[in-house]
């Protein structure tokens, strides 16, 4: 039978910490951590059933370390250094303890990749399945990014591809056999990466002067990132100077890409503006340090968002994913 004793038995066996940065351990009330900086910075984010995933596409690893992914991506956007997590989990009955096993391995595998420590957490029975994960991280030399700081005349970069996520999952409902290019394009959504090393880097850059991650669509992300209309801050945006997928490998339709690349979300890049003036030196130090930027557009006082295609221009409307009550 499962119970939370099991759990907490099974993190303290695969997560056994006990450090001078952690010296209380998995187990306690609370949990204690020593870092070095004087700011630190937390986010938490919910993956729920039925919302956020559908478990006829992600193993239960995929889950747990898309979980810690999704959270740590906030930390990425505030250029943060990520340190440590903790986990609620609320559970169906008919969860199995072959399940709770392999989503702990999910969540020890992104305690190896992002090099992150599982301090805690806490579990729940409920009628569907959820996933909340915490995040902490710590400010480097005082320095952190937030979304309000961009003024017309600032340039607007992305970290990457844009609208993957959004193609893969639409391929992993219509299809059950896919291509190489495919199944790569299906990995953007089943295991998204947050931009660590990149964040860091692009979070000491004094000329940067917003960033958001992108997680509910471009269009969307990039009004959040100008602010409220009232702010009189708008954008437009280059078609061609988007990194996207090749939308013949595999076929998909103008409109389907446009919408997928706008408004699909999930993808998790760091969408940013720069200084003008400094964007050339911007790069160069991108290149220097093996960094992919793409220079998709610029800030303007239109309030409104367009974007050119073809030389012609469109008004957007911004779109994505939006909880609704």
């Amino acid at each position: 039978m499962l119970d939370e004793f099991y759990i907490e038995e099974l993190v303290k066996k695969k997560f056994p910490l006990k450090s001078a940065s952690f010296p209380t351990g998995i187990g306690d009330d609370a949990a204690v951590f020593k870092i070095k900086s004087d700011k630190i910075v937390f986010s938490c984010d919910s993956q729920v059933e039925g919302v956020h995933f559908d478990l006829r596409f992600l193993t239960p690893e995929q889950l747990a370390f898309r979980a810690l992914s999704v959270a740590l991506s906030d930390l990425c956007a505030m250029g943060a250094k990520p340190r440590f997590f903790s986990n609620s989990l609320f559970l169906p009955k008919k969860t199995s303890k072959v399940f709770i096993d392999r989503l702990f391995k999910g969540f020890r595998n992104g305690c190896k990749y992002y090099d992150v420590d599982l301090i805690g957490g806490n579990v729940s029975k409920s009628e569907s399945l959820a996933l909340d994960v915490s995040v902490v991280g710590e400010v480097l030399n005082d320095r952190f990014k937030e979304r309000n700081g961009s003024r017309v005349g600032d340039l607007i970069y992305v970290t990457g591809n844009i609208g993957d996520a959004s193609l893969g999952l639409d391929l992993l409902k219509e299809k059950k056999r896919f291509t190489l290019k495919e199944k790569l394009i299906i990995s953007k959504y089943k295991s998204p990466r947050a931009k660590v090393e990149i964040g860091l880097f692009l979070g000491q850059l004094e000329f940067l002067t917003s960033m958001i991650d992108i997680t509910d669509g471009l269009s969307l992300d990039l009004r959040r990132l100008l602010g409220p209309i009232s702010s009189r801050r708008g954008a437009t945006l280059t078609w061609e100077d988007i990194p996207k997928t090749d939308c013949t490998l595999p076929p998909v339709s103008q409109n389907k890409l446009i919408t997928s690349v706008m408004n699909g979300g999930d993808d998790y890049e760091l969408l940013f503006t720069i200084k003008k003036k400094r964007a050339k030196h911007f790069e160069y130090l991108c290149k220097r340090n093996n960094f992919k930027v793409f220079r998709i557009g610029s800030v303007n006082s239109s309030a409104t968002l367009s974007l050119i295609k073809g030389g012609r221009v469109r008004n957007l409307k911004p779109q994505g994913f939006v909880h609704k009550f």
